[in-house]
């Protein structure tokens, strides 16, 4: 799930907990070179667009629903009951990350692996997948070799993780932690040895035998939020030990600067610029190095996925930066890009959402795992209105997928899964946060109960099964653009406590989405210096490293200056809370218009149906989405209320429209 802790910055919680974020002190205003006009369209390494997952589920006409379920904290009786479980609430694909240590035995002094339940029943993934089969899901397998996912040392072994091994550590020379022991380096030879063979057996015994067409394995994800949780870390956290500099500079040679490889190997305060920027764009490539490698130890039939972190663009270490330093590498890797969404609850923070909206925009990925019931920082998430609105924003947003995780509360585990009290206590985690049952707020149980989330999965599902067509074919409607030139990011990831290009642009976005109900989409520049994939003839903005720019020249000001000529929007939020989202199928003639309330306060959306007007109103925390047909409402859904909590609500013509309400099946 989420990265580990490390001793140079405050560790985070386990799990992918995050804590709240603040809104940060002004700074000195950033220094912006903008052109504003028309730009040409263009492609390049950085326009690649990653296939929908939804490719690897031939017939499936909607976004693809992912449900996690740990079989490895579930008793093995129950793994048929609660797979059909799932697949009656609407999972399409089951997603299961596979623990190495958990797996691994000792028969006769020799380290082997049970994949078929000969020493414990718990460990027959082969049956497991069988089982999965036969409920009709497809599989997506996740084998690390790091998996967090609450497991001790994220399931590596024991021996891999003690002070005698090359650790992955940071540029200050401070380890990358889980349970306080150092993670090692995946570019140490030693280490990469004994994951190769960890892998290879997976792919022989797991992976081929039950590959798509004929088995349900459809994806495997290489890695965990990057090589193990580091790829939304600060940008001096990266590895930096001696194999990973090796490797840094034979990086540098190939690309026609060797002659600083002597200074990378030194100090890194006493880096020049350019050799900063240079690590920026290489911390992308260490993660893409290591996925390529892991890669290639797998059956070349199998789709490769791969999830990054969004990142907080706010807060007491917003990364942000050192995310997008290394997307360049990342987006031209060739895997399936998608995203993991660990950065506070958007359905009550305004920050969290600014994440969520600047990073689906910016990163154009699917989510691979969104919270679905986890209350370590936020007792919401056990509420069905909670996942819901966040699904729905992604959806809006561009996600193809939807991810709940996990889909499945659990309680049976052993040693080998649960993690060290005096490990978690090192790192500033309550160990009881991590008692059974292990995602209380999930959908489904392991008992067969319905879960405290199951009405708003079902909602959700009955809501993708009629109009999921319509949003993978629906565009985003947009009214400007802002293009970012990831030399900003890349440089400016050294200056994490300064108020950066990324972060005034997460701010501005927002605050124009609400004031005005008007999208101004954050894009790339392509390495060519072109617009991938064009601009639409829309309004456009470039953010790019300035010669002498003015230090003063706000990327908001930029914004009021880029939509001066802009007609006001059709559907607009009477409080400036709620936040408008439009998506619109053309061929089919279906609009969805959503209203996001992430504030404390209930708003009120109006924009024209027919000739009539329509109100949404959208209270605290809720999300309300009207779909129209040639301009006539055809149903409407809202997140489901809190206990006590004021009711959402639609009218035409003042009138209110139950009628078309779209409700979970009973």
């Amino acid at each position: 799930m989420a990265a580990a802790g490390e001793a140079d910055h405050p560790p985070l919680p386990a799990g992918g907990a995050r804590r709240g974020v603040r809104r940060p002190r002004r700074g000195p205003r950033h220094a912006v070179l903008g052109t504003q006009g028309r730009t040409r369209p263009g492609t390049g390494r950085s326009a690649r667009v990653n296939p929908p997952f939804s490719s690897h589920l031939p017939g499936l006409d909607r976004p693809v629903v992912i449900g996690e379920y740990p079989y490895y904290r579930a008793h093995p009786d129950r793994w048929a009951a609660n797979l059909r479980e799932l697949r009656g609430l609407g999972v399409d694909v089951v997603s299961c990350y596979l623990p190495w240590r958990f797996h691994e035995t000792v028969t006769d002094g020799q380290r082997t692996f049970d994949f078929t339940g000969v020493t414990d029943p718990q460990r027959d993934v082969a049956g497991l997948l069988d089982a999965a089969a036969a409920a009709g899901l497809r599989v997506l397998l996740k084998p690390g070799p790091f998996i967090h996912a609450e497991v001790q040392l994220g399931g590596l072994p024991d021996r891999l993780c003690t002070p005698d091994r090359a650790p992955y550590a940071g540029l200050h020379g401070r380890a990358l932690t889980s349970q306080a022991q150092p993670l090692p380096s995946l570019f140490d030879p030693d280490v990469r040895d004994e994951v190769a063979v960890w892998m290879r057996a997976v792919a022989d015994r797991v992976i081929t035998p039950a590959l798509a067409p004929h088995g349900p394995v459809v994806a495997v994800q290489l890695g965990n939020e990057g090589i193990c949780g580091d790829a939304h870390l600060p940008i001096t956290s990266q590895d930096a030990g001696p194999a990973a500099r090796a490797e840094f500079a034979k990086w540098l040679a190939g690309r026609g600067v060797g002659d600083l490889a002597p200074q990378a190997a030194g100090d890194a305060a006493q880096w020049p610029p350019e050799l900063r920027t240079l690590w920026s764009q290489w911390a992308g490539h260490a993660i893409t190095d290591v996925w390529d490698w892991l890669a290639g130890l797998l059956p070349d039939g199998v789709a490769k996925v791969v999830n990054v972190p969004l990142a907080p663009v706010a807060g007491p270490e917003p990364t942000v930066d050192a995310w997008a330093a290394r997307t360049r590498a990342i987006a031209g890797s060739g895997h399936h890009v998608g995203h993991t969404e660990w950065v506070g609850n958007p359905s009550a923070d305004p920050e969290s959402f600014r994440a969520h909206l600047l990073g689906i925009r910016l990163g154009r990925t699917d989510v691979l795992e969104a919270n679905w019931g986890f209350t370590w920082t936020d007792s919401g998430f056990a509420e069905a209105r909670v996942p819901v609105f966040n699904a729905l924003l992604a959806l809006m947003l561009g996600s193809r997928t939807v991810s709940v995780y996990t889909a499945c509360a659990t309680s049976t585990w052993g040693a080998d899964i649960d993690m060290d009290a005096q490990g978690l206590l090192a790192e500033g985690v309550e160990p009881a946060l991590h008692a059974p049952p292990y995602c209380p707020g999930a959908p489904a149980t392991e008992n067969g109960e319905p879960g405290a989330t199951a009405q708003g999965l079902r909602l959700l599902s009955t809501f993708l099964d009629r109009f999921g067509g319509h949003l993978l074919a629906g565009e985003l409607e947009r009214d400007a653009v802002l293009v970012v030139d990831r030399a900003l990011p890349e440089a400016e990831a050294w200056t994490p406590g300064t108020d950066t290009a990324l972060r005034q642009t997460a701010e501005a976005v927002h605050d124009v989405l609400l004031r005005r109900s008007l999208l101004v989409d954050p894009q790339w520049l392509g390495d060519d210096g072109t617009v991938p994939g064009g601009t639409g003839g829309l309004p456009v903005a470039v953010l790019r490293p300035g010669d002498g720019a003015p230090a003063d020249h706000a990327v908001a000001e930029r914004l009021e200056e880029l939509l001066a000529d802009v007609p006001s929007a059709a559907w607009t939020s009477t409080g400036g809370r709620a936040a408008v989202l439009r998506r619109t199928d053309r061929a089919r003639r279906t609009e969805f218009v959503a209203a996001f309330n992430s504030t404390r306060s209930t708003d009120r959306v109006t924009g024209p149906v027919g000739d009539e007007r329509c109100e949404l109103t959208v209270p605290p925390g809720t999300a309300v989405v009207a779909v129209l047909t040639d301009g006539a409402l055809t149903a409407w859904l809202t997140t489901p209320a809190s206990p006590g909590a004021p009711e959402p609500g639609l009218t035409v013509g003042g009138r209110p429209a139950e009628d078309t309400r779209i409700l979970p099946p009973h």
